[in-house]
C-alpha cells in the first residue's frame, strides 16, 4: 500500500511526462544519410590533402639524393681523368703510342676520346708491376644495355696487337651522355691532338675536360675543369709572358 501511494503522488507531481519525453529523445538521438557523407566528404578531402603534402615532401628528398647521387659521380669521375691526364708522358723513343685526341670519334655524335701514356693509379692486374707504362683512353660509347656510359681503356701490353687483345675496358658510369675535351698549347686551343702531323711527340700545356651526365630524364648537367701536363715542361702562353715582361722592366732610377 505505501509504494503505490507514493508512484501515485510521483505520478501526480508531472514526473512521469518528463520521463516519457527523455525516452522520446534517446530514440531519435542519430544521424541521417546527409550528415554521414558530408563525413566522409570532409575525411577524404582532409586524407587527400595530407597525402599529397607527404608526396610532395617524399619526391623532393628523391630528387635530392638523386642530385647528390650525379654529383659524387660527376666529381670521383672528373677527378680521376684528370689525375691521370695531368700525369700524362710523351712517348718514349721509337714508340707508336702518341698522345691523341680525337674529336667526334664515335661517328659525329659529339663523344670525343682521348688516348695517353701514363703510369695509372690503380692497378686492375696484378701482373702488370706497379711502375708499368701504359696506355689510358676515355671515351663515351653505347653500353651493353644500350645506354651511354662513360669507359676507361687500359692496356699495358708491348705492340699495338697485344693491346688490342689485351686492353681492360671499364665502364665508369651509364649516366654519361656527353665528352667534350679541348687542347691548349702556348697561343690557341685545338680540339683535336696533335694539330698537325709533323710535331707527334708534344704534349699539350692544358688539357679542358666536360663531362655531361643525365639528371633525370630532360635534363644534364656538366662538370668541367681543366688540367696542366707537367711533363710538357715550360709552358706559357703569351698573356703570361706579357705579365712577367711588364714586372721584370723597372724605371731607372734618376740621378
Amino acid at each position: 500500500m505505501g509504494s503505490r501511494s507514493i508512484i501515485t503522488r510521483w505520478k501526480h507531481m508531472g514526473y512521469s511526462k518528463g520521463l516519457g519525453r527523455l525516452r522520446t529523445r534517446q530514440r531519435e538521438v542519430g544521424f541521417t544519410l546527409v550528415e554521414l557523407l558530408l563525413a566522409l566528404f570532409l575525411f577524404a578531402l582532409i586524407a587527400g590533402v595530407i597525402f599529397a603534402a607527404f608526396a610532395a615532401v617524399a619526391s623532393g628528398v628523391e630528387k635530392g639524393r638523386q642530385s647528390i647521387e650525379i654529383y659524387r659521380v660527376g666529381r670521383v669521375a672528373l677527378l680521376r681523368m684528370a689525375q691521370e691526364v695531368g700525369a700524362a708522358m710523351p712517348p718514349p723513343a721509337g714508340s707508336d703510342t702518341l698522345f691523341q685526341g680525337k674529336k667526334n670519334a664515335d661517328g659525329g655524335t659529339g663523344h670525343d676520346r682521348i688516348d695517353f701514356l701514363t703510369i695509372p693509379y690503380r692497378r686492375y692486374s696484378d701482373k702488370v708491376p706497379s711502375y708499368e707504362l701504359c696506355r689510358v683512353a676515355y671515351y663515351v660509347a653505347d653500353n651493353p644495355q644500350g645506354k651511354t656510359a662513360l669507359f676507361r681503356e687500359e692496356d699495358c701490353s708491348g705492340d699495338e696487337d697485344e693491346r688490342r687483345e689485351h686492353a681492360t675496358r671499364l665502364e665508369l658510369t651509364d649516366l654519361a651522355v656527353g665528352l667534350e675535351i679541348t687542347y691548349y698549347d702556348a697561343e690557341k686551343d685545338y680540339e683535336e691532338w696533335p694539330p698537325n702531323r709533323d710535331d707527334q711527340s708534344l704534349l699539350p700545356c692544358r688539357v679542358r675536360l666536360a663531362l655531361t651526365l643525365r639528371d633525370g630524364p630532360q635534363y644534364a648537367r656538366a662538370f668541367i675543369t681543366t688540367v696542366a701536363l707537367p711533363m710538357r715542361g715550360a709552358c706559357e702562353d703569351a698573356q703570361t709572358r706579357r705579365t712577367q715582361t711588364q714586372s721584370n722592366v723597372r724605371p731607372a732610377s734618376g740621378r
